[in-house]
């Protein structure tokens, strides 16, 4: 419709002797507001690794599936902190279950035996280190879950500010490209109301899936995991109203 207004307007102008290039929408004699959406979107390099590791017994009584759980995440913890002094690590969750056998029909299934199992979530900021972090757990018999990649709360601050500077500066050029086009001095333009939001996305290439290692695996025999940080996409836009002043 729009096109339409514009297409016959020109038209019109055409027939009055008006060049189109001369032709340009004017602001009302009593000013008038616009509304001007800019969005500015940067990817940030990733600072902050998760890790997330697991181990599981089964045995035929829980007790012993419990022990073994245990015994093998308490030494892989020891293991994890002596290598590094700034990774944080919390529990992930702790599992046990019964196995029950297969009954044939009629019959009731009968327990034998239990399973248990534990995850810890490890979290570093040091992300050159999460190789060998990987590898140092692995070789602890901890199997493998999950690698992830973010922003640390510091990085992701720092990345809004600018985010913030960036979009302000990208509206002010968008607002005067507008004003130069409809020969409104930019001085004449007055902001109403700003309304920001910022938007986070997946980071890329940095999440690395694995499936869990059996408990007999060869962990003695781990090879250095390759791994990638990569970045996260954080877009921030402002919504600008803006009026222009009415003609004297």
């Amino acid at each position: 419709m729009l096109r339409k207004i514009m297409t016959a307007t020109v038209l019109a102008a055409a027939a009055m002797g008006v060049n189109a290039e001369d032709f340009y929408l004017k602001p009302a004699p009593k000013g008038m507001e616009m509304n001007l959406p800019v969005t500015v979107q940067k990817s940030f390099p990733n600072d902050k690794a998760r890790i997330v590791f697991s181990t599981m017994s089964e045995a035929k009584d829980l007790a012993t599936a419990q022990s073994e759980v245990n015994k093998t995440m308490a030494e892989a913890q020891q293991s994890v902190k002596d290598f590094s002094s700034i990774a944080k690590i919390r529990n992930g969750g702790y599992y046990t279950q019964p196995i029950y056998t297969n009954p044939k029909k009629g019959e009731a299934p009968v327990i034998t035996g239990w399973r248990a199992r534990q995850n810890i979530i490890v979290e570093t900021e040091d992300v050159n280190g999460v190789a060998s972090l990987v590898q140092v757990g692995q070789q602890a018999k901890l199997a493998l879950e999950n690698v992830s990649y973010s922003l640390s709360e510091e990085a992701k601050a720092a990345a809004q500010d600018q985010l913030s500077k960036d979009v302000i500066d990208a509206l002010n050029k968008k607002a005067e490209s507008i004003a130069v086009a409809m020969k409104v001095a930019p001085d004449a333009l007055r902001i109403e109301k700003l309304n920001f939001n910022s938007f986070d996305f997946a980071p890329e290439g940095a999440v690395f899936a694995a499936r869990a290692m059996g408990a007999n695996a060869a962990f003695k025999t781990v090879e250095t995991p390759v791994f990638e940080a990569g970045t996260s996409n954080l877009s921030m836009s402002v919504s600008a109203v803006l009026k222009t002043e009415g003609a004297e």
